[in-house]
C-alpha cells in the first residue's frame, strides 16, 4: 500500500516537472515573438517617419562644374544619413559610382546628416545625351524617389 503511494507520488512530481518545462518553453518562445513585433514596429514606425522628396525643376537642371545637381528635401520628421555611403543614385537605371557623386548639406555643410526640413545637394558627375532622363535617390532605409528630367 505504502508503494503505490510512492509511485502516485513520483508520477504526480514527474508530471508537474514536465508541465513546468512545457510553460517554460512556452513563454520563452512566445517573449521571442513580442521581441520580434517591437523591433519590427519600431523599424516600420522610423520608415513612416523618414521621407524626402527631389525637388529640382524638371525642365531645368543646373550644372556646376560640369557636374549635374540636384537638390533634396528631408520632408519627414526624423534625420538620415546624407553622403555617398548611405545615399544611391540611379540614371536612367544605372548606377551611378559614388566617386562620382558629391553630396552638401545646404543649411549646414560640416554636417553628413540631412535633418528635418534640410535641403542637401547632390552633384552628380556624368554625361548625359540631350533629351529626357530619370534619376532615382534611395537613402539608407530604402525609401526611393525618382524623377524624370530634361537635359
Amino acid at each position: 500500500m505504502a508503494s503505490g503511494v510512492i509511485s502516485e507520488l513520483v508520477l504526480f512530481i514527474a508530471s508537474l516537472l514536465i508541465a513546468g518545462v512545457i510553460a517554460g518553453g512556452l513563454y520563452v518562445v512566445t517573449q521571442d515573438i513580442s521581441d520580434g513585433i517591437n523591433v519590427k514596429g519600431e523599424h516600420l514606425a522610423y520608415s513612416l517617419k523618414l521621407d524626402f522628396a527631389i525637388i529640382n525643376d524638371a525642365e531645368n537642371i543646373p550644372t556646376e562644374s560640369g557636374a549635374y545637381v540636384f537638390y533634396v528635401k528631408n520632408t519627414g520628421k526624423v534625420s538620415f544619413m546624407f553622403d555617398e555611403n548611405t545615399v544611391v543614385v540611379f540614371i536612367d537605371g544605372n548606377l551611378i559610382p559614388p566617386s562620382n557623386l558629391t553630396f552638401t548639406n545646404l543649411n549646414d555643410s560640416s554636417s553628413s546628416m540631412l535633418y528635418p526640413y534640410d535641403i542637401g545637394s547632390i552633384h552628380v558627375n556624368t554625361s548625359l545625351s540631350s533629351g529626357y532622363h530619370k534619376i532615382t535617390i534611395v537613402v539608407e532605409n530604402g525609401e526611393k524617389r525618382s524623377l524624370v528630367f530634361k537635359v
